[in-house]
């Protein structure tokens, strides 16, 4: 189980706290400058943590939008997606889409069929037209049934991975948590889901926030 957890958690929570976070000290740098750029197809780059920081009022931003309409949001909930509900909206997006097992058998459940091998997704449907504008999206997913997996959304141009990263750390026993990140690892946990959550920041061209919002709150379960 060491072992599973070094991919999942030494491995992952320099996922959450390297990569998502890129560092778990200096945390007072603004991502803006980042997710600013039109053309940031660059997964090592931050653009999926929101702890205090504004992703909306930096002077970068703000030239970004001023000159090319681009703006970010960070889209953060507390609560679990529906596989089946996800799978459809995934469906429906204009992205060639790799998703992972329970998603695609979430996917036959909504009736749904993605192209063979977890490809999906030709974006013919109604939310096309809404998430076209996207640049580029990152962060983590809770799926409902899977509270140990933590997955990690991964889109740029017209490509998304939706795939299994790790673990959460609310489902690592705790003497297996590297001290020195004691602080860090504390500062995602919220309410009896622990660091389960959704966070994914959206990059792109006049995005529509509320709408975009309203269409993933459309997918958590219950």
């Amino acid at each position: 189980h060491a072992e599973a957890h070094e991919h999942s958690h030494a491995e992952a929570h320099e996922h959450s706290h390297a990569e998502a976070h890129e560092h778990a000290e200096s945390h007072e740098h603004s991502h803006a400058a980042d997710c600013a750029d039109p053309g940031c197809t660059d997964p090592s780059h931050d653009h999926s943590h929101g702890h205090g920081h504004s992703h909306g009022g930096s002077r970068e931003e703000t030239t970004a939008a001023q000159r090319f309409g681009i703006r970010t949001f960070v889209y953060a909930r507390r609560s679990p997606f529906d596989p089946a509900k996800l799978a459809r909206l995934v469906s429906d997006l204009p992205f060639l889409a790799t998703v992972a097992a329970p998603l695609r058998q979430g996917a036959q459940d909504a009736a749904v069929t993605p192209a063979s091998g977890g490809e999906g997704g030709d974006g013919d449907g109604g939310n096309m037209a809404l998430f076209d504008p996207l640049l580029r999206s990152k962060g983590f997913v809770w799926l409902a049934g899977e509270d140990g997996v933590a997955y990690f959304w991964s889109q740029a141009g017209k490509r998304l991975d939706l795939n299994e990263m790790g673990r959460w750390w609310d489902s690592v026993p705790r003497e297996q948590w590297p001290q020195a990140h004691l602080a860090s690892i504390l500062e995602d946990f919220e309410g009896k889901g622990g660091d389960r959550r959704q966070e994914i920041v959206f990059i792109g061209a006049n995005l529509d926030e509320g709408a975009i919002c309203e269409a993933l709150d459309g997918c958590l379960a219950g």
